[in-house]
């Protein structure tokens, strides 16, 4: 039961950033376009994160899968939100987020693994 509810948690953050991508904020009063690519960065690292700890996937996956949302993401902001445009640096950015995650990740795993000795 318990591992459904994590799987429940990255859907739903799934779905709350893919709205916030695909929604025009142009009459909010937020300019956050200078910090465009900081934000593709810190949302694709922390995706990371809730894929990682909901479903666990290898290495390869989630790089596959979140690679491949960031295009979607991109694609689907320059055909269905108004004055937007697809930017290959936001999917650099993107893709910089998720590397740094998994970097950060496998660090951990092996101090955890010396500090315990055992795998996780």
């Amino acid at each position: 039961m318990k591992r459904h509810l994590y799987h429940v948690i990255c859907l739903l953050g799934f779905a709350a950033v893919t709205y916030g991508f695909l929604t025009e904020i142009k009459n909010s009063g937020l300019n956050l376009n200078q910090y465009d690519k900081h934000l593709h960065f810190v949302i694709f690292f922390g995706l990371s994160a809730l894929l990682q700890w909901s479903y666990k996937p290898r290495l390869w996956q989630a790089v596959l899968l979140l690679a491949s949302y960031g295009v979607a993401i991109e694609w689907l902001q320059q055909t269905f939100t108004r004055g937007r445009k697809a930017d290959l640096w936001d999917w650099v950015a993107d893709l910089a987020g998720v590397a740094t995650f998994y970097l950060l990740f496998y660090i951990w795993r092996v101090w955890r693994i010396r500090r315990h000795g055992h795998r996780l």
